[in-house]
């Protein structure tokens, strides 16, 4: 039973978020928004500590509009919980990890509810990335993608 347990822990690596998003990553997305075609949504970001607070720059490329940023400002404050800030949410972030995923919850301007579930895959380089974006109860937008440690 103990070699079990083992072998699934070299496997399946805990989330550790800030230490995953510390410097920089990139997402590779498909952005499904209702009524039109999935296209690309690429997200380059950099991230630091600065005490105990933990700053992500994203850099946003969809396909089909200009380049823009947005900037998350989270802390701990939790085990494996997490709140915070970003530019373009309208309330708090709230972020919880539990063993190799981490579900992210916001509401974006214009009334979004936004839900996000990333999970550590096995290389302990890469997260799948799934959100979905809700509005009155109704599924407006789904991206499907993942995340991978650059430097």
């Amino acid at each position: 039973m103990i070699f079990a347990a083992l072998a699934l822990t070299a496997v399946a690596p805990q989330l550790d978020l800030p230490a995953f998003f510390t410097g920089r990553t990139r997402a590779d997305n498909d952005l499904k928004i209702v009524f039109h075609s999935a296209h690309k949504l690429i997200v380059d970001t950099v991230g630091r500590r600065e005490g105990a607070l933990f700053i992500q720059v994203d850099t946003l490329h969809e396909e089909g509009k200009p380049v823009r940023t947005r900037t998350w400002r989270t802390r701990e404050v939790g085990p494996n919980h997490y709140s915070g800030t970003l530019s373009d949410a309208t309330g708090p972030v709230d972020i919880v990890v539990n063993g190799r995923t981490a579900t992210i919850r916001y509401v974006m301007n214009g009334g979004l509810n936004i839900l996000e579930t990333m999970q550590l895959q096995s290389d302990g380089r890469t997260l799948s990335n799934h959100a979905e974006a809700r509005k009155l109860g109704l599924k407006f937008a789904r991206i499907d993608g993942a995340i991978r440690k650059v430097d």
